[in-house]
């Protein structure tokens, strides 16, 4: 593609919005939830609603059915998430392996999904881009258990870039997808 209109840029624009969102609230839902703060049930909320967003940004683009698999994967994701942390804080090493692999599971269904979906997006790319993001969210939460806010940054940093690479790549698909057709 040798230039980017502003509907092009849109795209990125918006996608880059929603990651930053999941990210920046899945980071506040973590410390909310470890530090058993009174803020946690507002957070959770907050953090929810951006599957819903998600799904309204994504449905203009792949159709309802589409846009509803992708906010399942993001709903369920952090509905692990909440429960991971509550095993990973009492110490229950079976709910912590079960959670941990449903989470990669999960990953791995939608790196399958997005491949079907949109035929720039490739499983292997997709699937590198959600175990990482499976990964570092765990990392995160080890590291704020722990204490080790240092560590937490370092993760968060790369948590970042992270998400801008997925939003990138799925700008890119979808604005495959248009030009395509």
């Amino acid at each position: 593609m040798d230039t980017l209109s502003s509907a092009h840029l849109n795209v990125y624009k918006e996608l880059r919005r929603f990651w930053e969102q999941q990210v920046l609230w899945m980071r506040s839902f973590i410390i909310s939830s470890v530090d058993e703060l009174d803020d946690l049930d507002q957070v959770a909320e907050r953090l929810f609603r951006n599957a819903n967003d998600f799904l309204l940004l994504l449905q203009a683009v792949f159709g309802r059915r589409r846009a509803e698999r992708f906010a399942s994967f993001i709903t369920a994701h952090m509905s692990r998430i909440r429960e991971l942390i509550a095993a990973m804080k009492s110490g229950d090493q079976e709910n912590i392996d079960r959670l941990t692999a449903e989470l990669y599971e999960n990953a791995e269904t939608m790196a399958s999904i997005f491949a079907m979906m949109n035929p720039f997006w490739q499983y292997e790319q997709w699937n590198l881009f959600l175990y990482n993001f499976v990964s570092l969210t765990i990392q995160q939460i080890v590291a704020r258990l722990a204490r080790d806010h240092e560590e937490g940054i370092r993760i968060f940093d790369e948590v970042e870039n992270n998400i801008y690479r997925i939003a990138d790549y799925m700008a890119e698909g979808i604005i495959y997808s248009f030009t395509q057709n």
